[in-house]
């Protein structure tokens, strides 16, 4: 990620406290299709945070790589970064896995408020990254 990588690094610009936030993480989501979500692992050399496997309760089979429990902040930026920084060194498996049929990915982010307005907020630290890597970002607000 080159230049990207450090500007992915921590800095006075995250707000951990962020007072209109009551929790948030993010999470990659990889569905696989007809791939089982194992193979994945092996192809990004990453250790998942849940698979999920079609018709063992779930519709869908899944790779996910969540920020929940280990990035410890209100600012989603931060959890975006975190997530960031372990996938953008391997943008060209991301690229390979976005190109078999069936694949499809995003990062997507859970934001409770505290008073039911101030959201969340990205800036285009996050979003050239996401882009670069061909990923929407989507979230549940509530």
């Amino acid at each position: 990620m080159g230049n990207e990588t450090a500007n992915l690094a921590g800095g006075s610009e995250y707000d951990d406290d962020y007072p209109t936030c009551a929790a948030t993480y993010a999470t990659l989501r990889i569905y696989t299709g007809k791939m089982p979500p194992e193979q994945v692992t092996g192809l990004l050399r990453l250790e998942p945070s849940k698979l999920q496997v079609e018709g063992a309760g779930a519709h869908l089979n899944g790779w996910f790589l969540s920020t929940k429990e280990r990035v410890e902040s209100r600012d989603i930026r931060r959890h975006v970064d975190w997530l960031l920084q372990q996938i953008f060194p391997l943008r060209s498996e991301l690229a390979a896995l976005q190109a078999r049929p069936g694949i499809r990915m995003d990062v997507f982010c859970y934001w409770r408020s505290t008073q039911g307005h101030g959201g969340p907020l990205l800036t285009p630290k996050q979003m050239r990254p996401l882009a670069n890597l061909d990923l929407e970002i989507g979230f549940d607000c509530y």
